[in-house]
């Protein structure tokens, strides 16, 4: 029996929309989560600092770059959050997230900030998020 490419396709189409009429279509998104819950509030990111750069276009300013790897958790960071710095028991803001990617494939964390006001940011230095931070109180 012989068929048309039009035809397959017109099948696999129906195929398609049935899967997504009977929810099929959020199986492949509920199953991702699955496998990577969201992380408890306050669980902490720990990254080096790996880039710190002056402005580069006009108007902007000096920024810091840091990622590491081994996420076991769906972070929910967003621009805005701080970074922080923890020396003995004192754990100081020292910049907000103006950047942020995830990379789910290697459990990676790419994070770009911007730094608190006179604040020495060196490279090297390890920094962290809250990949979970409580919701701001208004």
């Amino acid at each position: 029996m012989t068929t048309s490419v039009g035809s397959r396709r017109k099948r696999w189409l129906a195929v398609g929309a049935l899967l997504v009429a009977c929810g099929g279509g959020d199986l492949r998104a509920q199953d991702r989560q699955a496998k990577f819950p969201l992380a408890p509030p306050g669980t902490r990111f720990l990254f080096e600092v790996i880039e710190s750069h002056d402005a580069s276009y006009l108007g902007d300013t000096p920024g810091h770059m840091g990622r590491d790897g081994g996420l076991k958790f769906r972070p929910n960071v967003a621009l805005g959050d701080g970074v922080f710095r923890t020396n003995g028991d004192k754990t100081t803001r020292i910049g907000v997230i103006t950047r942020v990617l995830w990379d789910r494939v290697s459990g990676g964390l790419t994070v770009e900030f911007d730094p608190e006001p006179l604040t020495r940011i060196a490279v090297g230095e390890e920094v962290w998020v809250d990949l979970n931070p409580a919701p701001a109180v208004k």
